[in-house]
Order: C-alpha cells, then structure tokens, then sequence
C-alpha cells in the first residue's frame, strides 16, 4: 500500500497515521527543490521525519539538476529515495518550469 505525495495533507502527522492503518510506503509532499537547496529555514520547514516514517520517498519540484541532485543527497539518510515530480498540473508550477512542465523537456 503506497500513500502518494498529496499538497498539504502529506506531512509526517498525516504519514504516520496512514502507517497505523498498513501503509508501506509513503512519500513527502512536493518540496520546492530551489528553496530547499539555497534555505536552511525552507529545509526545517519542509522536512520532517521520524524514525518510524519509514520507508519514505521524499518528492522534489525542480528545474535546475543542481537543486535537485543536491537536495537529494540531503536527503540521503532519511529516506529510501527521491521522485522528481513531473505531473503537477498547477498553473504557477507551470510557469516556474516545474511540475507537468517537463513533459515537455525530456532532456532534464
């Protein structure tokens, strides 16, 4: 049973509860790969874990392979690995370049 990155809903609270109700895994919602890479303060804010929120799947937005391999070594000892989201529909997600915004540029 896997419990997919939902906005707003899938912090650790909301995770550990899905985990009492047979969850194996579940995934962090769409952190902002610029803002955690350049913002201790955005990394404090974003992520949260515990050692019973596991096995995680932490989900980047990015544009830049910089912030987004670097965010995922961050990341590294507090997770079983990292998604590149790629099918937000959101309009501002768009228009940053993230999200369902690289359908369209495989090269990435």
């Amino acid at each position: 049973k896997i419990c997919a990155p939902m906005v707003r809903y899938s912090k650790l609270p909301f995770r550990l509860l899905v985990r009492e109700y047979g969850c194996d895994l579940a995934y962090t919602p769409m952190i902002l790969g610029d803002s955690f890479y350049k913002s201790q303060k955005a990394r404090d804010s974003a992520f949260v874990t515990a050692e019973e929120d596991r096995p995680l799947i932490v989900q980047f937005a990015a544009k830049d392979t910089v912030h987004f391999s670097e965010s995922a070594l961050m990341v590294e000892k507090y997770s079983e690995g990292v998604d590149l989201n790629c099918g937000c529909p959101q309009r501002w997600a768009i228009q940053e370049g993230i999200g369902a915004y690289l359908i369209n540029e495989p090269e990435f």
